[in-house]
């Protein structure tokens, strides 16, 4: 509001066209006879009512309304100021001209005080004088009522005052927020302190608001305070801006005070909150010392917010600690201590610390009850003599968070006898814990460096002995393979052993491939990046698959393979591919860990709602103790330089995370070394809602099988092949020449766009990382060629960089198709026939595998 004092603007009133009904009181028939007169030469059409007392002008009042009342100052037994104040008591709000024989500007105040708007003295009646003082009572009228009735429309509290501050209107939102009862003006300005009732306007504000209104009334200054006033409603005491200014006509006199009362609890405590938690925060990040920042932390609380509190820390899984607590009276502290010492917080509890921590929700309890504290603290209320001093009647509790987990809870209690806590308490203590997690996960941090320290050194040790198992398992098929290549090239091999050096290279170059890939599988795994592909499935399927994929390894080495494959009526929604290669793991282990003349034996089992399948060796066996780590990254029973079994331990590890993308479960169970091994798998069926209008099921074939093409299937084929290593184009150029294809080679994207615009063949083969401009960049150049000049050519990507953002990479920058390397010749003579159109009858599954990396 402004400071500027409002004044009446001379404005014109509205033309009356209706009649006006006045009441004229006067005892004086010669005094009436002349208003009459004076009336009848005015421009104003008035239906007169006659009284002459103060007693039967409130009687005509009590039958019917008045327009506008002319009254005379002394009646017999009367004066006007007794006539206005039972006007004001009847409720009149008709606008009241007196009539005095005498006046003076002491007497003209004393009027406009007491209600009267305007005052006329008879020895200056005349009939334009009281034409225009009807006419500005009527216009003042309209306008007061058009104020109330805007007053009556805002939605905040509005009131108003005589000159002399005695309040004489409020609207109704004044009485929905206090509860108050409408009373009649007179009775309303009886006193000042009316305009802040005792009931309603707190203690503590009251002597301050009622001192400065009576400051501001008598300099004629605008008022404004702040209190606080009681909500009828919930009983709350919400903080107030009291204003007002005071009303002045164009002789500058005070006519009427107008107010309002202006809601700004949520500000004010707002404001206190932000100074409060300012304070907090300095004083918790001041230290990284555990102990003196749970210190500080209960010095905020208490006993600002609760008569005691506690902070309580879990590790991981470990028990719950007490690392803090407080009491407005230190000597309950050790009381609360033992309390939590020989009752620690239940793990299944309904309430309390141990669901906030489970849950990470926070509680608020405005009101405790005995079933609920028993549900909370059960045996640690004890006895009712102990407990009573500090037994809480309500509480909030809040979880503390770092790093995305729920580490501590933080504890605020009054007791039965203190406040109640409400929302508003509850979004302080979890603004304050905010600061709080942050200083005590701080000091956690601190106290943990040197055990964090040495956790960093074991893991470089771990990586060492990670890199150094990477190393040899490497290595050794690399042995085998460039040994056997060497022999080979020095012609000293006859036929027979040039085709075992043959079969050596092969072998060991798939066990170097299926490392390889089960590294990248993992890396997949870690970063949540492993896609699945799903669709319906039949189990007996993808397990047949898997085991003609292990059936030649277990027969070279003695093992009997059995399977116990029930025919079933469901299917399972899955990637065909990923389910086989959990089975295809499982065997495989199961294989590597049996003895010749042993026996591994899978079995499908149809359970209602699920699948399970088993695979059992009679192999060596786990022991027992480490029957919990064998699913974990890089783990093996035996991970020594002497052990018997290579590998890097990271197959069981991919079936657990495999398995659990599917929904499923996997255990192992054993009687110890000796004694074999079980694998349970459990998988969910598909429901028959789920299964209806669903792709066909995938029909799937051994990792190993790849379908046969014709020798020609390429013939006539033009293939640029770009690649900058030249043994890779060497490879590909007697591949692709072996069915027929003519072969064009680069080892650069510049050559290949030369080349290409040379030749134009029917497909090209590009590789992706090349020196100085990639496989990504020569494609774009090429698809931004003219259409005659071959843009559209077909394109497959043949890269190293095998993740699922390269193959989303190669395919929005143009290439038709992504293949990772190694790939069989094989299965890239399957892919190009495809792309071009020479095999139709080629199995879309095979396409879509080599696709996925």
């Amino acid at each position: 509001m402004s400071d500027t004092p409002v004044s009446t603007s001379p404005v014109e009133a509205p033309p009356l066209t209706e009649r006006l009904r006045l009441l004229l009181v006067d005892d004086d028939e010669v005094d009436r006879l002349l208003v009459q007169r004076l009336l009848g030469t005015t421009g104003l059409a008035v239906d007169v009512v006659e009284a002459t007392s103060g007693s039967e002008a409130l009687e005509h009042l009590k039958a019917r309304s008045f327009d506008v009342i002319l009254l005379d100052f002394f009646l017999p037994g009367e004066d006007g100021f007794w006539v206005l104040r039972e006007l004001g008591r009847l409720g009149s709000r008709s606008p009241i001209v007196v009539l005095t024989g005498q006046g003076s500007e002491q007497m003209a105040v004393e009027l406009m005080k007491a209600g009267a708007s305007d005052y006329i003295a008879k020895s200056r009646l005349s009939a334009e004088r009281l034409e225009q003082s009807l006419r500005q009572a009527m216009r003042l009228h309209l306008a007061e009522q058009r104020h109330r009735a805007l007053a009556e429309a805002l939605p905040q509290i509005v009131w108003t005052a005589g000159p002399d501050g005695r309040p004489d209107y409020f609207n109704q939102r004044w009485y929905d927020y206090t509860g108050l009862t409408p009373r009649p003006a007179a009775v309303e300005s009886g006193s000042a302190a009316t305009l802040l009732p005792r009931d309603v306007i707190h203690a503590d504000d009251m002597a301050g608001c009622l001192g400065r209104w009576s400051e501001s009334r008598l300099a004629g200054a605008p008022f404004e305070c702040e209190g606080r006033i009681r909500r009828h409603a919930d009983g709350a005491w919400r903080w107030h801006l009291i204003q007002a200014l005071p009303l002045r006509n164009a002789h500058g006199r005070i006519l009427q005070w107008l107010g309002t009362c202006t809601d700004i609890d949520d500000q004010k405590r707002a404001a206190e909150t932000l100074s409060f938690l300012a304070e907090a925060s300095t004083m918790l990040t001041a230290s990284l010392e555990m102990s003196v920042t749970l210190e500080r932390l209960s010095a905020l609380l208490l006993p600002r917010l609760g008569d005691w509190c506690a902070v309580y820390l879990q590790d991981d899984d470990g028990p719950v600690r007490q690392a803090m607590v407080a009491h407005v009276d230190a000597s309950r502290v050790p009381l609360l201590r033992e309390q939590h010492r020989a009752f620690p917080p239940s793990a299944t509890a309904s309430h309390g610390v141990a669901r906030v921590l489970r849950t990470g929700v926070p509680e608020l309890v405005p009101e405790l009850t005995d079933a609920v504290l028993h549900e909370a603290l059960g045996e640690a209320l004890g006895p009712t003599g102990d407990d009573a001093r500090i037994r809480p009647g309500s509480w909030i509790i809040v979880p503390l968070w770092a790093q995305r987990r729920v580490f501590g809870a933080l504890k605020v209690c009054a007791l039965p006898s203190g406040r109640r806590y409400g929302a508003r308490d509850l979004e302080l203590v979890q603004e304050l814990a905010r600061r709080a997690e942050i200083a005590i996960d701080n000091a956690r941090l601190f106290e943990m460096a040197k055990a964090e320290h040495l956790g960093a050194e074991q893991a470089n040790r771990a990586k060492d002995e990670f890199l150094a198992a990477v190393s040899h398992e490497l290595r050794t098929p690399l042995m085998a393979m460039v040994g056997w290549t060497r022999m080979l090239r020095s012609g000293q091999l006859g036929p027979e052993k040039a085709a075992r050096a043959l079969e050596a290279v092969e072998r060991n170059t798939q066990v170097q491939t299926q490392l390889i890939e089960d590294l990248l599988d993992v890396s997949r795994i870690i970063t949540g990046k492993m896609r699945l592909e799903i669709r319906p499935v039949v189990p007996g399927m993808f397990i047949e698959a898997a085991l003609d994929s292990v059936r030649h390894a277990a027969e070279a080495k003695g093992v009997t393979l059995c399977a116990e494959l029930p025919p079933g009526t469901g299917s399972i929604h899955g990637d065909a591919d990923r389910l086989q290669q959990v089975v295809w793991n499982l065997l495989s282990n199961a294989i590597k860990f049996t003895p010749r003349g042993g026996q591994v034996t899978v079995r499908l089992r149809w359970v209602e709602g699920h699948v399970g399948i088993e695979v059992q060796d009679t192999g060596q066996g786990i022991p027992r103790a480490y029957l919990g780590q064998i699913f974990e990254r890089f783990w093996q029973v035996d991970g020594s330089s002497t052990r018997k079994h290579g590998g890097l331990g990271l197959g069981l590890a991919i079936v657990r995370h495999l398995t659990e993308l599917h929904g499923g479960t996997i255990e192992a169970t054993s009687q110890g070394e000796g004694h074999g091994a079980l694998f349970r798998l459990t998988l969910p069926l598909a429901t028959a809602a789920s299964s209806r209008g669903s792709t066909p099921l995938v029909q799937v074939q051994a990792r190993q099988e790849v379908p046969s093409l014709d020798s020609g299937v390429l013939k006539g084929l033009q293939v640029l092949v770009v690649d900058d290593e030249p043994d890779a184009l060497e490879l590909l150029t007697v591949v692709l020449e072996s069915r027929g294809a003519q072969v064009f080679t680069a080892s650069s994207a510049r050559e290949a766009l030369e080349k290409h615009q040379l030749h134009r063949p029917h497909v090209i083969i590009s590789d992706i990382g090349m020196p100085g401009e990639d496989g990504y960049s020569f494609i774009r150049r090429l698809r931004a060629l003219p259409l005659a000049q071959g843009s559209q050519t077909p394109a497959i990507a043949l890269t190293a960089f095998a993740r699922m953002e390269d193959r989303t990479r190669a395919l929005l920058a143009g290439f038709q198709m992504h293949v990772p390397k190694p790939i069989e010749p094989a299965e890239l003579i399957i892919v190009l026939a495809s792309l071009t159109g020479r095999h139709p009858r080629v199995d879309s599954q095979v396409q879509a595998v080599r696709q996925a990396p």
